[in-house]
C-alpha cells in the first residue's frame, strides 16, 4: 500500500512540473502496483476486476500523450474498464433495488448530460464514447448511492466515495480538455485518480470478506 502511494506522490509531483519524461516512467506502474496489491490481499482474486485494471491501465497510458486519436482511445479503454467494474459491483453487491436505483440514476444523468453539452459537440470524435461513459457512471452512481442509502455497511461506503471520487474525475478530465485548462487540473486528477482506484479495491475486497462471512453462515 505505501508504494502504491508513494507512487502517486510522485504523480502528483511531475503533473504540478509538467516532468513528461518522469511521467512515461512511473504513471504506467500504478496500476499494476494495485494489481500486485489485490493479489497479495484478496483470497478469491476476481478475473473480472483484474481484466477490469487491465483497461484502466490502457486507458492512462494513453493519456500520456495529447493526441485527439489518443485522447479517444483512452475514452474507449476506460468504458471498457467501467463496463466491467460494473459488472464487479452487480456481482458483489447483495441485490439492486430497480426503484430506487432508477431515482438515483436520474440526477447523474441530468449532471452528465448538462456536462456534455457544455463540452462536446456531435462532430467531435470523443462525443460519442463520451456519452456511453456518462451513462455507464451515471448507473454505476445509481447503484453505489441507492445501496449506501438502503444497507450502510462498509463495502457500500467504500463504493460511494469510490464512485463519487471517479465522477469528480470525469468532470475535471471533461472541463481540463475541452472547456477551461488549468495547471491545477492535471495533479488534482492524478490524486483523485488513484485513490478512486484505492477505494474501489477496498470495496472489492470488503464485498469478498463480506461474501466468505455469509458462506461459513451457511
Amino acid at each position: 500500500m505505501q508504494i502504491y502511494f508513494a507512487i502517486t506522490a510522485v504523480l502528483v509531483i511531475c503533473e504540478l512540473f509538467k516532468s513528461q519524461e518522469m511521467l512515461l516512467i512511473f504513471k504506467p506502474t500504478l496500476i499494476p502496483t494495485l494489481i500486485i496489491l489485490y493479489f497479495l490481499t484478496s483470497v478469491k482474486r476476481n478475473v473480472v476486476y483484474i481484466v477490469a485494471l487491465g483497461f484502466a491501465l490502457i486507458s492512462n497510458i494513453f493519456l500520456l500523450w495529447e493526441s485527439i486519436d489518443f485522447k479517444v482511445y483512452a475514452i474507449v479503454a476506460f468504458m471498457i474498464y467501467r463496463i466491467l467494474s460494473i459488472v464487479v459491483v452487480v456481482r458483489l453487491v447483495d441485490k439492486i433495488l430497480w426503484l430506487p436505483f432508477i431515482i438515483a440514476t436520474l440526477p447523474f444523468l441530468f449532471i452528465f448530460s448538462c456536462l456534455i453539452n457544455l463540452t462536446l459537440t456531435s462532430d467531435m470524435p470523443s462525443f460519442y464514447p463520451t456519452i456511453v461513459n456518462g451513462l455507464l457512471i451515471a448507473a454505476l452512481a445509481g447503484i453505489a448511492l441507492s445501496n449506501y442509502v438502503l444497507n450502510d455497511n462498509k463495502a457500500n461506503s467504500w463504493l460511494a466515495i469510490s464512485t463519487l471520487l471517479f465522477i469528480v474525475l470525469v468532470f475535471l478530465f471533461m472541463i481540463q480538455n475541452y472547456y477551461l485548462a488549468n495547471i491545477a487540473f492535471k495533479p488534482m486528477s492524478a490524486f483523485i485518480f488513484a485513490f478512486a482506484h484505492y477505494t474501489f479495491y477496498k470495496f472489492v475486497l470488503e464485498a469478498e470478506s463480506k461474501g466468505d462471512k455469509k458462506s461459513d453462515d451457511y
